[in-house]
């Protein structure tokens, strides 16, 4: 497991769009958090980047931070932007497209049931 940017027992203070750099035709991911609690992974994806259908094993949600992807749920797609934000409970199938270049957050909440 990647070490955390951020320890979760210290004050932290940042953008997120400035912790992560877009790479050409790649994802990036960077792991801000790993508590008990949650675990908190930035995102930068190239335009044209894709993760496939998956799912977690605990609840989760995505905040998108710049850019534009499609979020498919179970089959059903979704735009997001800036601002752009999704629930999904354990399980959830989904994918990812990166429509341009994008930057989101995805939050798992370890102590939830």
């Amino acid at each position: 497991m990647a070490a955390s940017l951020f320890p979760s027992d210290q004050t932290s203070v940042a953008n997120l769009c400035q912790l992560i750099d877009l790479s050409p035709d790649a994802t990036v991911t960077k792991t801000l958090c790993d508590s008990p609690a949650a675990r908190l992974v930035l995102f930068a994806m190239d335009a044209g980047q894709r993760l496939t259908d998956h799912s977690a094993s605990k609840p989760a949600l995505v905040q998108v931070l710049d850019g534009e992807i499609e979020f498919e749920i179970n089959g059903q797609s979704h735009s997001l932007g800036p601002a752009g934000w999704v629930a999904m409970p354990a399980g959830e199938t989904h994918a990812v497209l990166a429509v341009e270049a994008s930057r989101f957050l995805l939050t798992l909440l370890k102590g939830a049931e």
